[in-house]
């Protein structure tokens, strides 16, 4: 039990020594922690940014090598707003799947003077864009297997420029047939050819975005394509449709409709609850009636918890002040020096008493312990010299009281202080062995003289 209270008061007291420092780490644990949190740290797949093999950090460090400023939109209306400010500037579509707003896609159907390029590998933007059926989505390519099956040339066919110079292209995409001829074709049916690049109305339109990727950016003729299609200007648009760019304000929906329709009846219940409870706990039973109550808080368990209570903040030198003072106390109290005697006046009377110097009992009084050891020992010594004083006023006690002793010696009953003079004994009659009261010799005596 006592190693258990020593652990733990050594526990409390290095928490206490050290909690600044400790306070001070966990700060800079949760700063690390909240600017991580808050780092933009690009993770999307074919995001600019992101280093990771489905991301494009190499391509857009090659293009700003070769010169060209990257403007990047997150919305359709970033998109236009930098559309207007760059009105020569290629706008580049990277579609993963969601589809931009309804007038941004008639904007792009609409051709403007400006070389557009659309990147996707699904059939969403491809349906939306061309609704007439003048692209239409083909197939997958794999890109995978072997090396004569995952290249595809640019064929003779091919009249893009970019298309020509990159030669061919080795990665998984898309295939579309379209009304005009294209590169890199796939295979032929019923159709026409499915190729992964084709020319439209909107602009040129790429069915391999995993061919600008960290991974496959150095395969086949992949750079050399992204430097023709991206690098011809010194700015590039570069806008990235996201979910929310389709929907318009009718289909925003509000958080509430979203909740199952047992959520309301629930939430005005659990209302109703609540108040009832708050009612039922905050009624008076009656008016408030004071009562003193018998209770005795013996004063060692007084000190103790005061104690406890020192020792949990490690208030050393204030336990060591507690403990002088109710020293001086007692020894004023036991030297009998008055109600308010002065503490330079206890120490001296107290150094007369025990026959020490008064300056070593002024230095331990003096005394300023800052650890429990020093606290403990500073104790001892104040309760050393209690003890001593109260000794040598308990021999100067006991002397006192032999002496008194010495000059008056008690009586005994073979020698009486005083003597009295002695007087005739009254008759007892011989039956009566015990003495009467003295009120009762009379009253026999004057029977006898009146029987005589």
């Amino acid at each position: 039990m006592t190693t258990t209270a020593t652990l733990g008061s050594a526990l409390r007291s290095g928490f206490q020594r050290w909690q600044f420092w400790l306070l001070l780490l966990v700060l800079g644990l949760l700063s690390v922690v909240l600017v991580q949190a808050m780092s933009e740290e690009d993770t999307d797949r074919y995001g600019l940014e992101n280093t990771s093999l489905d991301g494009y950090a190499a391509l857009a460090q090659v293009l700003q090598d070769e010169g060209v400023t990257l403007r990047t939109a997150s919305s359709a209306q970033v998109a236009e707003e930098l559309m207007q400010e760059h009105p020569e500037a290629p706008l580049v579509v990277l579609s993963t799947g969601e589809v931009p707003a309804q007038g941004f896609l008639d904007q792009l159907r609409e051709g403007a003077d400006r070389e557009v390029v659309l990147l996707t590998e699904s059939p969403e933007l491809v349906d939306a864009l061309y609704p007439e059926g003048e692209v239409s989505y083909a197939g997958a390519h794999a890109g995978g297997g072997p090396l004569e099956a995952a290249t595809l040339d640019a064929g003779a066919q091919c009249a893009v420029p970019a298309a020509v110079n990159a030669g061919q292209v080795q990665a998984p995409g898309a295939l579309f047939h379209s009304h005009d001829p294209g590169c890199f074709t796939g295979f032929e049916d019923d159709s026409g050819q499915a190729q992964i690049l084709v020319e439209t109305s909107a602009g040129v339109l790429f069915g391999s975005p995993e061919a600008f990727s960290n991974h496959d950016i150095t395969s086949a003729g992949h750079a050399a394509l992204a430097l023709w299609l991206f690098g011809g200007r010194d700015e590039l648009i570069w806008y990235t449709p996201m979910g929310l760019d389709a929907m318009s304000s009718e289909d925003w929906a509000s958080p509430t409709d979203l909740l199952p329709g047992w959520v309301v009846p629930l939430a005005w219940w659990l209302l109703l609850c609540a108040v009832v409870l708050m009612l039922v706990m905050g009624r008076r039973p009656g008016p408030v009636v004071g009562e003193p109550l018998p209770v005795q808080v013996p004063a060692a368990e007084t000190a103790e918890g005061r104690g406890r209570m020192y020792q949990s903040a490690n208030a050393v030198q204030a336990s060591a002040q507690t403990l002088r003072s109710a020293h001086l106390i007692r020894l004023s109290r036991l030297l009998r020096l008055g109600s308010a005697p002065q503490q330079s006046g206890i120490v001296e009377a107290v150094a007369r008493q025990v026959h020490r110097d008064p300056a070593e009992i002024a230095r331990l009084f003096a005394e300023q312990p800052r650890s429990n050891a020093e606290l403990v020992a500073h104790a001892q010594a104040l309760k050393m010299l209690e003890d001593d004083a109260q000794h040598a006023v308990l021999t100067q006690h006991t002397r006192t009281g032999s002496g008194s002793a010495r000059s008056h010696p008690p009586s005994t009953p073979d020698s009486p202080p005083h003597p009295r003079p002695a007087s005739p004994p009254h008759p007892r009659p011989a039956s009566q062995p015990h003495p009467r009261p003295a009120s009762q010799p009379h009253t026999q005596q004057g029977k006898n003289t009146s029987n005589d």
